[in-house]
Parts: C-alpha cells; structure tokens; sequence
C-alpha cells in the first residue's frame, strides 16, 4: 500500500519517529519546568537517564540492519519500558543506589538486547559457502 510514494511501512517509522521527537521535547520541557521552580532531582536519576541513552544509543546504533523493520522499534520500545520500570523499582526501594553501579549492569543490558534482537530479527539460516559440493574437506 502506498500514500503520496510513502509505504506503509515509512509512514509507521515516520509517525514512530515523530513521537521520539514529541517525547524528548515534552521532557526537556518537563525537566526545565521542575528545575526552574528549585525542585532537586536526585542524581541517581540523572544517572539513569544518561545510562539509559547511552544504552540505547549503542543498542540502535548496533542494529542499523534491523532498522527497517516495524517491529524492530516496537521492540527497542518494550526493552526501554522494561529497563525503565526494573530500574524505577530499584531507585524506589533502594535510594542509595551508587551512580557507578550503572555501567555494569548496563554493559549486561546491552549484550542481552543484542541477542534479544538477533533472535528476533536475525537471520535464521545458514547461508553455504559459494564453493559448497556437499563433500566435507
């Protein structure tokens, strides 16, 4: 289906996309408003929100073949809801949580969200060799 020379497809990233930036700018937005009025964020939050871009950051820049895929960013979307609600509780119930404790775990993260979207995105069959006759070597 096309609309205007624009797929489907194109027009679910285009819109997925949008509300990326619609996001970022409410929460830009957002975090000027509460901090211009005194309020203190703690820095453990801070933390979470630079590791968290780091993170995702890395984790989309290594999958630049998946990016066509619809379900590619659905997916980048579900790991950052999971991520973002398993380290809300960790923050909520423990708030002395170190700020240097991110970057293990997120190293861990990374290598999971790797194969989470290899199994779900990569390729699931063995290519043969160009000079493949069937024989073993």
């Amino acid at each position: 289906m096309s609309l205007g020379g624009l797929s489907f497809g194109k027009i679910i990233q285009r819109f997925l996309l949008y509300v990326g930036i619609a996001l970022v700018v409410l929460a830009v937005f957002f975090a000027f408003i509460v901090l211009s009025k005194g309020a203190k964020v703690p820095w453990q939050w801070v933390a979470l929100a630079m590791w968290t871009g780091v993170l995702f950051w890395v984790t989309i820049r290594q999958s630049r073949a998946y990016w066509r895929y619809g379900g590619f960013w659905l997916a980048i979307a579900g790991l950052l809801v999971v991520h973002s609600l398993f380290f809300i509780a960790i923050l909520r119930v423990y708030p002395r949580w170190r700020e240097i404790w991110y970057w293990p775990i997120v190293v861990v993260e990374g290598g999971c969200f790797g194969a989470i979207l290899h199994i779900l995105f990569g390729r699931t069959t063995i290519r043969k060799p160009r000079n493949y006759r069937g024989k073993p070597p």
